[in-house]
């Protein structure tokens, strides 16, 4: 009864509380013209969101958690001050004739309340993010699901609050025309697609009762490598829409502010996911581990090549070396598609796959010797430097980068047989033809790198791959040396 009582008084003091707050933002847009310029417009904005605020508090269910409340309320509030906004921008162009009227206080400040509002969102739902990525983590390292997980918001009603914001972002995007949006609506795709790739838990339970991976890291990384490969395209449409016909087609007077760096940096999330995937395969249900190396093989080249697609239009050195470490990897990957799908056990595959990526990136060390190598045309003519160019140094660097991987992964291949964990040999006769032809040809390679840069860090190289080879040999041929004694 007094619970009854409570809830009836709550209703009655809302729907009151309610009414004084829609009154008062209706005074203050009645009084614009007697109150200080600006002021009528602010208790207007303030008023009626509160009133909204207050009215969805009627709406709110037991299962939703104050933090997503919060959170999508916010997120409403943004949608509807940019609706309003474009809405009223739109009317005073048509009537006034064209967009160069100044705009009214109403305007920026309904613009201006979408954006606290948006942020608002974004905080609230990155934290909720930044946790499930940490849980997510914890659960990659043990190897099976955290019993000890707490409640902190994450769920499927977090994707609800997103898409407004994204909505919100398109909306105020095609209605003021500010670029830096676009880089605001990279990243709100960005905080979308890791939401809803993380919803599918990293381990499920089998047939057998055992914990098994799944591919919710891997498709974050196609989903990723989507997102970056698409707004390069749609950015680089709409500069071309804005292009003259008198300018070149790589010029672009409207670049968006922070988006090349925000492209760079997503392109280093898609280097962490592709070595992890390298490192750590997973078997899908559609070719197992091949068709797991050959999505991050097509991912990896699709985010490499809208790297290398921005970078013609705007040139950033970080964009650069990831582009490159991008394509390094895309190589690797291809090459590891060689490695057959049997045996499952990794302390069976990865010689084998350690065999893979030193033909992946001694291929990527002679492909970026190579360019490094190349001299435009363009240069003896005196004419301005072009994408190829402006790559020479950054491909001198992963030339040798990738070399020292291969030579790192060439070190792990021969020591695998002698560590205590490793109950296999690797010493069939496939496997020593596979693992000497693979030095070989790093061997070779490193010495053609060693003629064309004449540079002593590759002489050194060329020794060490020696060394790497020698080693393999001996250490493959240890279990026969009482036989041949």
């Amino acid at each position: 009864m007094i619970v009854a009582n409570a809830q009836g008084w709550a209703a009655e003091w809302t729907g009151a509380i309610i009414a004084i707050l829609l009154g008062g933002a209706i005074i203050s847009a009645a009084c614009r013209h007697r109150l200080p310029r600006g002021w009528a417009w602010v208790a207007f904005v303030f008023l009626l969101s509160a009133a909204g605020a207050m009215a969805s508090a009627r709406f709110r269910t037991l299962t939703t958690t104050p933090t997503q409340y919060v959170a999508w309320l916010c997120a409403l509030l943004c949608l509807f001050w940019s609706v309003v906004s474009a809405a009223v921008a739109s009317m005073r162009r048509q009537h006034s004739g064209g967009p160069a009227v100044p705009r009214p206080a109403f305007i920026s400040l309904g613009r201006l309340a979408a954006v606290l509002f948006g942020v608002a969102t974004t905080s609230i739902q990155s934290i909720v993010l930044v946790m499930r990525m940490i849980y997510v983590g914890v659960d990659i390292v043990h190897g099976y699901p955290w019993e000890y997980v707490r409640d902190y918001g994450f769920g499927p009603s977090g994707l609800g609050s997103l898409v407004l914001l994204f909505l919100s972002c398109a909306i105020g995007l095609a209605s003021s025309g500010a670029r830096h949006l676009a880089t605001v609506q990279l990243w709100t795709t960005v905080l979308l697609t890791f939401w809803a790739c993380l919803l599918y838990p990293p381990f499920q339970m089998n047939a057998s009762g055992a914990f098994e991976r799944t591919t919710s890291t891997l498709l974050l990384l196609a989903s990723l490598s989507m997102v970056l490969a698409g707004a390069v395209l749609i950015q680089g449409w709409f500069a071309y829409q804005s292009r003259s016909d008198a300018e070149p087609p790589t010029v672009s007077r409207n670049e968006t502010p922070g988006f090349t760096a925000s492209c760079g940096v997503l392109a280093i999330v898609i280097i962490v996911l592709t070595c992890y995937h390298l490192l750590v395969p997973v078997r899908i249900m559609w070719g197992g581990f091949r068709g797991s190396t050959l999505s991050v093989f097509v991912s990896a080249t699709v985010a490499a090549g809208g790297g290398f697609l921005l970078l013609a239009r705007s040139w950033s050195d970080n964009l650069a070396d990831a582009a490159l470490g991008l394509a390094s990897l895309s190589l690797c990957a291809l090459a590891m598609l060689a490695v057959p799908s049997l045996p499952a056990s990794l302390s069976e595959r990865y010689p084998m796959m350690f065999n893979a990526m030193i033909v992946g990136l001694t291929l990527a060390t002679g492909v970026w010797t190579w360019l490094s190598c190349v001299r435009s045309p363009a240069l003896d003519e005196g004419e301005p430097y072009t994408t190829a160019v402006q790559l020479i140094p950054h491909a001198q660097r992963f030339a040798f980068l990738s070399a020292a991987l291969a030579l790192v992964a060439g070190a792990l291949m021969t020591y695998w047989p002698r560590m205590h964990s490793i109950s296999g040999m690797d010493h069939s006769l496939g496997r020593i033809t596979a693992g000497f032809a693979a030095h070989l040809f790093l061997v070779l390679v490193m010495l053609w790198c060693s003629r064309r840069l004449r540079r002593l860090t590759y002489h050194l190289l060329t020794v060490l791959a020696v060394v790497s080879m020698a080693g393999f040999m001996i250490v493959r041929m240890a279990p026969f040396a009482s036989q041949l004694g």
